[in-house]
């Protein structure tokens, strides 16, 4: 007796080795087949096992002998016809494995639609008899068959959108020659204009129009219609419960037009692109691949595994190359506190009162680099002093910077002397009931257009508190 594996075993040994399976499922959906030929079986698993060590190797060739797979019940029937055997797996594992692999999502057809449209009419038109009771048999039949109906259409129709926004990556493996064979690209665009439209024509528009509630067909009554005629039947015989189900998915249904609307209009947008277009198109399309895979790394059982290792990609691409010296774009928001408040609108007094005081600049007198004279620059410092004595000024953290954004813009010919110049005046004669403060932190200031820069140690205005005791008055 040979060795078999439970139904449970071979199952697992399925999922732990897919790859088997989702070849045989392409080469089913690119044969428009229903079944797998047992020699294509024998044959992927043999190349399959190659790779693996002696004891898995006879481990997956038992668990996948076609006798095996039909006593465990994953086979359910085997058809000889053109002297080769047929295998006819079951519905339920074939379509756990789609559900493994978007892309081995089915579109849906034009015929595989109206289906479920007919299908849907004929339970609106038995319940339109039906007696509307929970004691009769047919009614509860009747009313799991409308759930498991309805159920079963928002399933596949959610499986055609993850595989349609999919397309993107179907779109560039058909435009993979593009940039290659530039002297055959018109005859290469006819071709690939003729597969998009099938794929558009076949599936994409088909979608469209079943999922649009005003579509209006000869034959019937629409989706939605149809879904809607059920829920006034039942709300005419009190079952709201079903009737809330059943509205609710009606509007889950509408919610998935726009998706697939957006996938028509990405395939309308591909048609129009230009050869050095696809070309690029194809190469953002290839490294999102290799992100995609990066990321699906991290969506396995190991809880290790929770960042993306992009070390290679990054090194590979040049992409993200000096990245990290480069700092981050720092936001802006505002604050909570009342003293944030207090702060920000005595700087806006203080720039308006400046903006007031426009008439009161000194025009002081341009001093062009070493060709200055003396007394052209003792003027100038008289000037700026004088301008000083009324400048308004609060306790601020950084007086250098405060001068820099304060004289800027607002003395003509503004340079950095002028800075040293206003901050000795104030290191010396600070304002009134104030006093400033040098500490060891340096910073740096940039001027434009000449982008030259001035590296300053940092000072504080501050409040004076030394404030002289007063005697009491006596009486």
């Amino acid at each position: 007796m040979s060795k078999r594996f439970s139904t449970l075993d071979t199952t697992r040994l399925l999922f732990e080795h897919p790859k088997i399976l989702f070849r045989m499922i392409e080469r089913m959906d690119r044969n428009e087949a229903r079944f797998i030929r047992e020699s294509d079986l024998v044959a992927e698993v043999m190349d399959y096992t190659r790779g693996l060590g002696k004891a898995d190797r006879e481990r997956v060739r038992l668990a996948l002998n076609t006798d095996n797979l039909f006593r465990s019940g994953l086979i359910i029937d085997i058809i000889k016809a053109d002297g080769e055997r047929r295998l006819v797996f079951q519905d339920a594992l074939i379509n756990l494995m789609r559900a493994c692999n978007a892309s081995l999502y089915q579109e849906l057809t034009d015929a595989r639609l109206r289906g479920h449209l007919v299908t849907l009419r004929d339970v609106r038109n038995r319940l339109e008899t039906s007696s509307f009771s929970d004691a009769d048999p047919d009614y509860t039949e009747l009313r799991d068959d409308l759930n498991e109906r309805v159920s079963q259409l928002i399933g596949l129709l959610r499986q055609n959108v993850l595989r349609m926004q999919t397309i993107s990556a179907q779109l560039a493996d058909l435009s993979g020659d593009a940039s290659r064979a530039p002297e055959k690209y018109l005859e290469f665009r006819q071709n690939l204009f003729e597969q998009i439209v099938t794929l558009y024509e076949r599936h994409i528009k088909p979608t469209l129009v079943f999922l649009n509630p005003d579509t209006r067909l000869t034959d019937g009554s629409n989706l939605f219609e149809t879904l809607e005629a059920m829920v006034r039947l039942l709300e005419g015989h009190d079952d709201h419960s079903l009737a809330d189900q059943l509205f609710r998915s009606s509007i889950s249904l509408n919610a998935l037009y726009k998706p697939i609307q957006a996938v028509a209009q990405e395939v309308e947008h591909f048609l129009r692109k230009t050869r050095r277009g696809m070309a690029q198109y194809n190469a953002m399309e290839h490294f999102y691949g290799k992100l995609r895979a990066l990321k699906d790394d991290t969506e396995t059982l190991s809880l290790r595994r929770k960042w993306l290792e992009g070390g290679d990609f990054a090194r590979s691409t040049g992409f993200l190359v000096g990245l990290r010296a480069q700092q981050r774009p720092k936001h802006y928001a505002f604050g909570q506190s009342s003293s944030y408040y207090q702060l920000l609108f005595s700087e806006l007094e203080l720039r308006l009162s400046d903006l007031r005081r426009q008439s009161e600049v000194p025009v002081l007198q341009e001093v062009a680099g070493s060709g200055r004279e003396s007394r052209v620059d003792l003027q100038r410092i008289n000037q700026l002093y004088q301008w000083l004595e009324t400048l308004e000024l609060r306790p601020t953290a950084d007086l250098v910077r405060e001068l820099h954004g304060r004289l800027d813009g607002f003395i003509p010919g503004y340079r950095f002397a002028d800075l040293l110049a206003a901050l000795n005046r104030l290191v010396n004669s600070p304002p009134e009931g104030m006093q400033v403060t040098t500490t060891n932190r340096f910073r740096t200031l940039e001027q434009a257009p000449d982008c030259e820069q001035f590296v300053y140690r940092k000072r504080r205005l501050e409040t004076n508190t030394t404030d002289t005791e007063q005697e009491p008055d006596h009486a």
